[in-house]
């Protein structure tokens, strides 16, 4: 996600307008392999993708993914 909101902030230092489709395309095209099972289930049944949903899948399987820490 970091790498995503990056390239986005870049893109709209210099003027460029970003639709969310293209921001979603992005966003997937930033995703390692190890996300391509669930990419693939979030176009399971479904025409179109929404940019929040998949970010929120994305942050969710990262966190997911932390080691469990202590607090």
């Amino acid at each position: 996600m970091n790498f995503f909101n990056k390239i986005i902030n870049e893109l709209l230092v210099v003027d460029v307008k970003i639709d969310e489709e293209n921001k979603m395309l992005i966003l997937l095209s930033t995703l390692s392999d190890s996300y391509d099972h669930i990419v693939t289930a979030m176009f399971f049944g479904k025409e179109t993708l929404i940019l929040e949903e998949v970010t929120t899948i994305s942050l969710s399987n990262e966190i997911r993914k932390r080691p469990n820490q202590d607090v």
